[in-house]
């Protein structure tokens, strides 16, 4: 169940490093826009993490348990990167003045990934619902791909889904309050989530 526990949080540290940057804009997270994300982060988790179970059925388990070493891995050493990959995004032009909200739109969802705030679409400082989804769309890759690498059954993936819906509108909360710790800090929390999901990939092996 640790492994489990420690993927939660890995994963949860994308939230809170969002809603740093939310406060750090001045950029309110209403309880409803937070259930919002919180909610579709712990959804495609579980979903993920069905997948993976789903897979187990087909795929021998040393081959799986290879498969599962690489997701792991790449996505770690992804995380640990995460600053000069949103440098680069950033560099390629995918930003742009006027972007216009889209559920399948991956310039925008890139846009997104490389400076949180551009979920703020109407500049009004205050995330609304429907800027919540492509947010929450954005934080979800990375559950959605780590969450292969996991045999879940049903009843596990509602306690995690569970779970993790709790420790993202905490994370979320929690953010306003150490924003002002982390303000001027140089802490970079993607590389705690990438050295975790490495640590996480080794323990499939």
């Amino acid at each position: 169940m640790a492994i489990y526990f420690s993927l939660m949080f890995a994963l949860s540290l994308d939230t809170f490093m969002a809603a740093l940057s939310y406060e750090a804009n001045k950029i309110k997270i209403p309880i409803s826009s937070n259930l919002i994300i919180s909610f579709i982060c712990a959804l495609f988790l579980f979903i993920s993490l069905l997948l993976g179970g789903v897979l187990n059925l087909f795929i021998p388990e040393f081959i799986l348990k290879w498969i599962s070493f690489i997701i792991l891995f790449l996505v770690g050493c992804f995380k640990i990167f995460d600053n000069r990959i949103k440098k680069f995004i950033c560099k390629r032009n995918f930003k742009s003045k006027s972007i216009n909200f889209s559920f399948c739109n991956l310039k925008f969802i890139l846009q997104i990934y490389s400076d949180y705030s551009y979920a703020d679409i109407d500049k009004s400082k205050s995330l609304s619902p429907i800027e919540a989804i492509s947010l929450a769309l954005a934080l979800s890759i990375d559950g959605l791909s780590v969450g292969l690498a996991f045999n879940t059954d049903i009843v596990l993936g509602l306690f995690i889904f569970i779970i993790c819906l709790i420790v993202n509108v905490l994370f979320i909360l929690l953010a306003k309050g150490f924003n002002y710790l982390f303000s001027n800090s140089k802490i970079d929390f993607s590389l705690l989530g990438g050295f975790i999901f490495i640590i996480l990939a080794f323990c499939k092996l």
